[in-house]
């Protein structure tokens, strides 16, 4: 499985850039592009939307793209971590090369007392399913103006186009599995 900075390299060495190049075109220093693509920075959402539109690709293909296959593993060590501006949200997306077809999976942790992104950060089309399983802790699911507090073990099923989030509301580190459908 490709790291997320080593697709990033791939593509930008496709295209025939330097990691100046890429740099400028995405608004970020030079120092920003080598340590995504050595692994050593996580980049948030935003910035991955700023390097995506810099190679000319949707945020998807920064992701392992591999066909599946019978079985694909996928180790801890080797997912993509995602993080989001204004929030401790982070994102560990599973089964990577699964993230252009029709599942999606991303295990969730957010830090004790705060909140998740909004769906303004995440777009969603009407009509795509999401499942929503608590991993660990104890949180709110907010889902059009409604608020349902869930603990380990339970789960939601909602239409990810109406406005939702979630918050951690207990003294520790809250942990959920998304999965997205369609």
């Amino acid at each position: 499985m490709t790291s997320l900075g080593e697709r990033i390299k791939s593509l930008r060495l496709e295209r025939d850039l330097q990691q100046r190049q890429l740099a400028e075109k995405a608004d970020l220093t030079p120092s920003m592009v080598s340590q995504i693509e050595s692994g050593r920075l996580t980049p948030s959402l935003h910035t991955l939307g700023r390097i995506a539109a810099a190679l000319g690709v949707p945020i998807a293909t920064l992701f392992d793209g591999q066909p599946a296959r019978r079985i694909q593993v996928s180790r801890k060590k080797d997912y993509a971590v995602v993080s989001f501006d204004g929030t401790s949200e982070r994102w560990s997306v599973l089964g990577a090369g699964l993230f252009e077809g029709k599942i999606r999976a991303v295990v969730a942790t957010l830090d004790a007392r705060s909140k998740g992104v909004t769906t303004e950060s995440v777009v969603i089309k009407p009509g795509q399913m999401k499942l929503f399983y608590v991993l660990d802790g104890s949180v709110a699911l907010h889902y059009n103006g409604d608020r349902q507090t869930l603990e380990s073990g339970d789960s939601a099923l909602l239409d990810g186009g109406a406005p939702h989030g979630w918050e951690n509301l207990g003294t520790k580190k809250a942990r959920v599995l998304w999965v997205i459908l369609g």
